[in-house]
């Protein structure tokens, strides 16, 4: 017979104490409505509860924040000037404090006084030891991304006014999460000790639209495990923030959310962010906005061990803290236009390191090293092999790719031009011109998927790529799957094509065996 479990009742504060808070309404709030109401941010809430919590206590430690529930909207009236509340605060043992944000409305007909809490957070000490996020997976998307502008993001997706239109530039979002400029706007504020609460706002709209573009939710945030300000950010800066998706359940979603400055230092962690949809079948994101039911790039993963993509659009301005001290050493001496494929390119491969590892979030981008000991080939490993795996790595203007198989494997990326037309007769055979000119895919798209293949075979074989052109017998060329030989032996190409990019990964044919 199984014991039950029994429940701990919370520990009682040593004191409470019921503090008035006078909120000003400055009219940038104005700008913040849902579902047409005028509504106190959260990430206000929090500035007027910390600054409070400063001037009762101040020594208390408001920078580590837990347990915040956002249980009911403050509406504010279109006339108000200032919203007069409670700010009830439990002092318990420790240091820890929790602070209740509470209104008191007379109701109608009634004389009699209802409270009403809208918010509730700790602030707690800051917990020391905590892994970072490593900075690969800050600075990029692992997946195929989708781009929107910051302009249709706030006409469309979370139409706010301009004080909370501060998604700056382009946002991005994959499978794998999200990332954006965000700014910190100039607006006056009752306290700055948490930093400008703009950027935690916008990461949120940023989280916001990625629950509409997976999951067809169109979710509000109702509280957070943990927040940490490791340094304050500043009104007037811009700053990057990687969305982390954790868990989605019904009609609420979970994330980690990260805000860095320009050279990759932690400003803000928070997590177990949680979103919900609060108000089902009134608020609806657009169809344009879903994610088509077909991830990117599906049939072509089921090629290969792992396969990861970076969408260079996606990298971050301090991308190259994840190299390894040999790779930056690389890095130094290449010019500008050579750096920016070379690092796409070591971020795709320690994606690649991620997911042989089966997902591993802890170990350092600067504990992977992804070039070979030749200094050519790339290098991916895998936790207790002896030998690493095979892979591949290629990129073209907009995307680096990464695979790893069994065996012999290669990869391409190419943007679909038909200055490939000018170099046909170099690289392709009088049989293979044939069959471009002949094929119903159009002679530019299978003049590439060619030009793929042999580039993929180089990779995959070692092949100089002049040798590939001439020993490279092309037999098909199809849109998802073209035959090839190399000196009698014969091999497979996948094709995928994503916004006018070929990809093709090259491998060799297995045979069938009879009877199976």
């Amino acid at each position: 017979m199984k014991a039950s479990a029994v429940e701990t009742a919370p520990p009682e504060p040593q004191e409470t104490v019921r503090l008035p808070l006078t909120i000003p309404i400055f009219p940038y709030l104005r700008d913040h409505r849902i579902d047409g109401k005028i509504v106190l941010p959260a990430v206000e809430i929090l500035q007027h509860l910390a600054a409070s919590v400063k001037t009762h206590r101040p020594d208390a430690k408001i920078c580590g924040m837990g347990a915040a529930r956002f249980l009911h909207y403050l509406p504010i009236p279109e006339d108000s000037s200032v919203i007069e509340a409670c700010h009830e605060l439990d002092i318990h043992a420790g240091g820890r404090l929790v602070s209740r944000l509470i209104t008191r409305n007379v109701i109608s007909g009634t004389g009699i006084k209802r409270a009403k809490v809208h918010a509730t957070v700790e602030f707690t000490k800051s917990k020391e030891g905590r892994t970072p996020l490593p900075v690969d997976i800050a600075a990029a998307l692992d997946g195929v991304s989708c781009e929107i502008p910051a302009l249709k993001l706030y006409s469309e997706l979370v139409p706010f006014g301009p004080a909370y239109r501060n998604v700056t530039a382009s946002l991005f979002l994959a499978e794998d999460g999200a990332v954006a400029q965000i700014f910190a706007a100039r607006q006056p504020a009752v306290s700055n000790l948490l930093g400008s609460p703009f950027p935690f706002d916008a990461a949120l709209h940023a989280a916001c639209v990625w629950g509409q573009r997976f999951h067809r939710l169109t979710a509000f945030p109702v509280g957070f495990e943990e927040r940490i300000i490791v340094e304050p950010t500043v009104p007037g800066e811009t700053y990057h923030c990687r969305i982390l998706p954790v868990a989605a359940t019904g009609d609420s979603l979970l994330f980690d959310i990260w805000i860095y400055d320009v050279k990759g230092g932690v400003r803000e962690a928070i997590r177990g962010v949680a979103m919900k949809e609060i108000f089902p079948g009134r608020i609806m994101p657009p169809c344009w906005v879903h994610a088509e039911e077909a991830a990117p790039l599906a049939a072509m993963r089921e090629q290969c061990l792992a396969l990861a993509v970076v969408d260079r659009r996606t990298m971050a301005d301090f991308a190259a803290l994840a190299l390894t001290a040999p790779e930056g050493e690389r890095l130094e001496k290449m010019g500008k236009k050579r750096q920016a494929d070379f690092l796409a390119a070591r971020l795709a491969l320690k994606f690649l390191f991620r997911k042989l590892a089966g997902g591993d979030m802890a170990t350092p981008a600067s504990a992977i090293h992804t070039v070979s000991p030749d200094g050519i080939r790339p290098r991916c490993t895998v936790a207790g092999a002896n030998d690493p795996v095979f892979c591949s790595v290629s990129h073209d203007s907009r995307f680096a790719v990464a695979v790893a198989g069994e065996g012999e494997i290669g990869v391409d990326v190419e943007r679909l031009s038909d200055r490939v037309l000018k170099a046909g007769p170099i690289f392709m055979s009088a049989e293979e011109l044939a069959l471009t000119k002949g094929s119903p895919l159009g002679i530019v798209p299978a003049s590439i998927r060619i030009w793929s293949i042999k580039e993929g075979i180089t990779k995959a074989t070692g092949r100089p790529l002049a040798e590939a052109w001439k020993k490279v017998k092309i037999e098909r060329i199809g849109r998802y799957v073209s035959l090839l030989t190399v000196e009698g032996v014969r091999y497979k190409a996948f094709h995928d094509t994503v916004d006018n990019h070929i990809f093709t990964v090259v491998k060799p044919e297995i045979p069938e065996v009879e009877g199976t």
